[in-house]
């Protein structure tokens, strides 16, 4: 099955397991979750308008996209929609997709006030709710093909991160040679602002819709995270992560499609229990010292999926 398919009916479970009959989303990394396809275009459609409903019940999908280029086969071709700015042809959509008249409940992701009044509107019967965090839920623990796709990003940002510390010019040429390195690499598209200041350098990317990245300081000190990635291992709360941090700023939070859940520092993530099989960026530094690796927390030895290239 394509790891995409696998996706869908892990968030159709968690949808149905909620009781969300319908689920209109506007956020692009829960829609490249569940659909797999790369969309061209979006600007101004996103996160506040419905670019995906899917029906939990019948495993149909209605997407925003200009035309069937990477869209799977799986959506059918009178699904697709073009943009508009027309919020009348907008609900004229909506409320033609099969079923959601009759919906007892629709969920929906970057609420807004307008999008609550628009579903409601279209189906009158239902009741709306937040599915940000059932979504959240469903992602968190990764599949081995999500594994992979991570992993082969972060070589993408670590090509990148390689020509940069190799390159002797200035911080600017320096960066403009990591980036071309990634994009030869397999990817331009960055996850995150890319970072080469002096001896500091970090990159990341989106790959395939995966994040991976890469941080170090030159001649900095290799056991700057030892501890703390040491730490990730199933069960581990986040007072079991700050007792393993070295003394000054750091970051553990979930890597995916992006940023992710659990995000744990000094202040936040309270409650947080980490899980075997979910993927962490996991980064430090005291002064010019930096270090971020990307990790997968496993039922034994937790496993860095970020290393250098030669």
């Amino acid at each position: 099955m394509s790891l995409h398919l696998q996706r869908r009916a892990r968030a159709i479970d968690a949808l149905d397991a909620a009781g969300i009959d319908f689920l209109v989303a506007g956020r692009q990394d829960h829609i490249n979750y569940f659909t797999g396809a790369h969309q061209l275009w979006t600007a101004g459609a996103r996160p506040f308008g419905p670019v995906c409903t899917l029906n939990v019940a019948t495993d149909e999908i209605f997407l925003l996209s200009t035309w069937d280029e990477g869209v799977p086969d799986d959506i059918d071709l009178d699904h697709l929609h073009g943009i508009t700015w027309s919020g009348a042809i907008i609900y004229q959509r909506l409320a033609a997709t099969p079923g959601i008249a009759e919906a007892n409940r629709v969920g929906i992701d970057a609420w807004s006030p307008g999008m609550a009044g628009l579903l409601s509107a279209v189906a009158p019967k239902a009741e709306i709710v937040p599915a940000d965090d059932i979504l959240a839920q469903a992602r968190r623990i990764k599949l081995p093909s999500e594994v992979d796709a991570i992993r082969a990003s972060c070589a993408v940002a670590a090509a990148g991160v390689t020509a940069a510390v190799a390159h002797p010019g200035t911080d600017a040429q320096r960066l403009a040679a990591g980036v071309e390195a990634m994009a030869l690499a397999g990817s331009s598209t960055p996850a995150a602002e890319p970072r080469v200041e002096g001896p500091v350098v970090d990159f990341s990317c989106i790959r395939w819709h995966y994040e991976g990245g890469l941080g170090r300081t030159a001649n900095g000190d290799p056991e700057l995270t030892a501890g703390l990635i040491a730490a990730c291992v199933p069960g581990a709360a986040a007072e079991d992560l700050r007792r393993a941090a070295p003394d000054g700023q750091w970051l553990v939070r979930g890597c995916g499609m992006g940023y992710e859940p659990p995000v744990i520092n000094t202040r936040y993530g309270k409650g947080e229990v980490l899980e075997a099989d979910t993927v962490l960026s996991v980064g430090a530094s005291i002064g010019a010292d930096h270090r971020r690796d990307i990790v997968l927390v496993t039922e034994t030895t937790p496993e860095i999926l970020s290393l250098e290239t030669a």
